[in-house]
């Protein structure tokens, strides 16, 4: 679901400070050099998959609550409004450019509400340097002089009464385990259908294991994980106990090399096996 510069883009021109950008059916403000318009033009499966996920959990669950972490400007909401997904959407973003256009957008949407913090493993108070270029923000914890509170994703939950979460999405270029593993007690009460970015070159910056991850997510009863390329494209399903498949496809992507960067992985708890299993087949019907 992260942006990337995956089209060889020229930088923008510093002409205005922020444009109107066109996802799904709605026109929403961004910085001048935002790309998620064009991202979506260029490939016709780019982000969307995330929305139809969305969409297939209402077969089990007709009215569940969705938690969106590296929110940005809205473009994900906008995905599932029209997919006509109308469940409620917490929407937590923790750069100050991307909250300030994210609330210029909120009006154009009900059933939302909007966190402005940065999550992590623990609560605390950090360091950190945001790098903000072409839609996707990127965190130095630990750089430049501005400190900031961290916030558990456990502790926002608590704070706030947020319940009957089903859908679980981190895009965090490189934090989404840490994140992740914040969310802990929530992931347990709830089950949520997990969506996360899977970036080798990310996660190492932050001294993470990009395998060892799945071990937790095993022991926390997950059982089924969907793979997408950064385009969107449904790749495979497997069980996320085989490890041999689950360390080739990581390899895949280590270091970049292959013909996509990274992956979107989608998970699905044991109890939701049933899910699991209709929203591979209607994936596959998709796209045949």
């Amino acid at each position: 679901m992260g942006l990337r510069t995956i089209l060889g883009l020229k930088k923008a021109k510093k002409h205005a400070v922020e444009k109107m950008v066109k996802v799904g059916n709605y026109n929403l403000l961004a910085d001048y050099e935002h790309s998620i318009q064009l991202h979506l033009e260029q490939f016709k499966y780019y982000s969307r998959n995330f929305s139809r996920i969305a969409k297939y959990i209402e077969s089990k669950y007709p009215s569940y609550q969705i938690i969106d972490v590296g929110a940005n400007i809205g473009d994900t909401v906008a995905l599932l409004r029209t997919e006509n997904v109308q469940q409620f959407v917490h929407l937590i973003e923790g750069d100050p450019v991307f909250v300030a256009f994210l609330e210029k957008n909120l009006p154009l949407f009900t059933d939302v509400k909007a966190y402005e913090t940065f999550l992590g493993e623990e609560s605390m108070e950090q360091t950190i340097e945001v790098d903000n270029t072409k839609g996707t923000a990127k965190l130095n914890v630990g750089s430049g002089n501005q400190k900031m509170a961290i916030v558990k994703l456990d502790d926002l939950v608590k704070q706030n009464q947020i319940e009957n979460i089903k859908l679980l999405k981190t895009d965090t270029d490189g934090f989404d385990f840490k994140v992740l593993r914040g969310s802990f007690e929530t992931i347990k009460r709830d089950k949520p259908v997990l969506f996360f970015e899977y970036d080798s070159v990310f996660l190492k910056e932050q001294n993470e294991d990009g395998l060892a991850m799945f071990e937790d997510f095993v022991n926390l009863g997950y059982k089924t994980a969907l793979y997408y390329d950064n385009y969107g494209k449904f790749v495979v399903s497997t069980a996320i106990d085989n490890k041999a498949l689950v360390g080739q496809l990581y390899a895949y992507i280590n270091k970049k090399e292959g013909a996509y960067l990274y992956y979107d992985v989608c998970l699905f708890h044991q109890d939701d096996e049933d899910l699991a299993q209709a929203c591979i087949q209607k994936e596959m019907e998709f796209y045949s």
